[in-house]
């Protein structure tokens, strides 16, 4: 459990870990703007998305089974096109309010991304 525990508090510590954190975030500042009518199917959605993700980076990050891990990888990379998708959405249809906030969403996603690549292409040499 201890162990568990050390391992957990250094997957809160990689690059990756904080930069979905700040998605998450992010995801939730800006549901509060989509109209009621799609808070549920899309707003509801992106919030459980990126929670998952960071679910699924975990169990990616402490199990030390290879293939585990690589399947962990691959959930996170599913679930975040999806989230990439509603994104995309709910940018063209201008419910993501402020100054620059979509822009940084993309920047975001972008750098989880590559870093993501980078970890999986790690792992299949």
């Amino acid at each position: 459990m201890a162990e568990e525990q050390k391992k957990l508090k250094l997957v809160s510590n990689t690059q990756i870990y904080l930069d979905t954190r700040r998605l998450l975030d992010k995801v939730l500042d800006v549901t509060p703007n989509i109209p009621r009518n799609y808070k549920f199917t899309i707003g509801s959605r992106m919030q459980d998305t990126s929670v998952s993700l960071i679910q699924e980076f975990a169990a990616a990050y402490m199990t030390r089974d290879r293939n585990e891990r690589i399947k962990h990888i691959d959930n996170f990379r599913a679930l975040f096109e999806t989230l990439k998708t509603l994104i995309r959405i709910a940018g063209e249809r201008k419910w993501i309010k402020g100054m620059g906030i979509h822009a940084e969403i993309i920047e975001l996603t972008d750098k989880i991304g590559k870093q993501m690549t980078a970890w999986k292409n790690s792992l299949s040499k």
